[in-house]
């Protein structure tokens, strides 16, 4: 596939008609609807613009090319979310805030030049994956524009990753202050990871980050109903009726945002750029150690389960190890390789068999005229040599008879 780009809008509320014609009048081939539009193209290109049709028509858009560049533009109403508020994290550069329309519009970018292996197995586009797994490209817009709806409600840590990115751009100076770190960065909803995963926001730095973030705040829900109580009557009877009518999403922001304001969280001085990265191989080499050892450990419970399953088939197989003998030549006979697995399987259980029993050597001259006879099958002797715990003691018989 030598070009492919993605295009996704959504909209919370449906587009009228007369929207809906200006859409199809800048493309035929998008699937359309009253609140969504995909389309790709693996050659030509869109001929809208993304952010004006962002301003005008849709609350969320997704861009992706395979050479690399990625792109969402997400907005709020000016009522929910301040263009002053935006701005204290996202100036300009890979992540710049605007307002028009009454919206407050989010733009973030990545475009690195050598950083696109990942594309298919985030998208995945690969012809061979399509079949398979046709819509996963149409699965991230869905999963990070719900994460809107938490600005709306006065959690900014989509704006804070936001001004990651533009520092993990290079755009900012050393000693430029961070703005203030939102409480629960250490723990990011799916939204949130998978817009940090789009953009690729370094996940080390995003831990580094962490460190200066207050916990989450977690209301209980006699808080709620504390917060409800104090609300007004007629704003408690505009909410529920505008909720009835439209379920507009964003009519309970505001309560939820002013009660999360009414409990600033505590936060420790700001950090510079400079002392931000500083943290980063730290956090780095831990994570990489934890992988380690999990990995280890994953290891070692693969060993033991596997050699907990073998002494389960010995416990059979002592009893008539003939009749194991009997079916590998079945197997063998057959043609082809899609047979070789068990094959491997069987003669390590008699190996492990004829070590525990004492009877190696027996063995040993049995299986070297097996290999003898079937050495011109080089496939089965590199199973025979890789085929892990279950026949270990066949890599050196393998390789001596080979």
């Amino acid at each position: 596939m030598s070009e492919y780009q993605h295009y996704q809008f959504e909209a919370d509320t449906p587009l009228t008609d007369e929207q809906l014609a200006q859409i199809r009048a800048l493309t035929t081939r998008a699937s359309l609807t009253r609140h969504s539009f995909v389309n790709t193209y693996s050659w030509g290109d869109f001929k809208g613009d993304p952010r004006l049709l962002v301003e005008t028509h849709y609350d969320a858009h997704l861009y992706f090319a395979n050479w690399g560049t990625r792109r969402l533009i997400l907005r709020w109403p000016a009522t929910v979310l301040s263009l002053d508020t935006a701005r204290t994290y996202c100036a300009a550069g890979s992540a710049e805030a605007w307002e028009s329309n009454g919206y407050v519009v989010l733009a973030q970018e990545s475009d690195p030049e050598d950083d696109i292996e990942d594309f298919n197995d985030l998208f995945g586009t690969d012809e061979d994956d399509l079949h398979e797994d046709g819509d996963r490209d149409e699965q991230w817009l869905p999963s990070i524009a719900r994460a809107r709806r938490q600005v709306a409600e006065g959690d900014l840590r989509l704006l804070y990753l936001a001004w990651l990115l533009r520092a993990h751009h290079g755009e900012l100076d050393d000693d430029d202050l961070e703005p203030a770190v939102p409480p629960g960065l250490a723990d990011l909803p799916e939204p949130l990871a998978d817009l940090a995963t789009f953009l690729r926001i370094d996940e080390d730095l995003i831990t580094a980050a962490a460190e200066h973030a207050p916990p989450p705040a977690r209301p209980t829900l006699a808080d709620h109903q504390a917060g409800t109580a104090a609300l007004g009557t007629q704003e408690k009877d505009t909410v529920l009726a505008q909720l009835g009518h439209d379920g507009d999403p964003h009519l309970l922001s505001g309560p939820r945002r002013r009660f999360l304001e009414s409990r600033p969280p505590s936060r420790p001085a700001p950090r510079t750029v400079a002392e931000l990265f500083a943290a980063v191989p730290v956090r780095k080499r831990l994570r990489i150690a934890r992988q380690d050892q999990r990995e280890a450990e994953e290891r070692e419970r693969a060993v033991r389960q596997a050699l907990e399953a073998q002494d389960r088939r010995l416990a059979d197989l002592q009893h008539d190890p003939e009749t194991a003998w009997h079916r590998v030549g079945e197997l063998i006979s057959q043609r082809g390789t899609r047979h070789y697995p068990e094959i491997v399987r069987l003669l390590g259980d008699l190996a492990a068999l004829a070590d525990r029993d004492a009877t190696t050597g027996a063995f040993a001259e049995r299986y070297a005229r097996f290999i003898a006879a079937h050495r011109t099958k080089k496939a089965l002797l590199r199973d025979l040599r890789a085929g892990g715990p279950a026949c270990t003691a066949l890599i050196a018989l393998t390789a001596a008879a080979d």
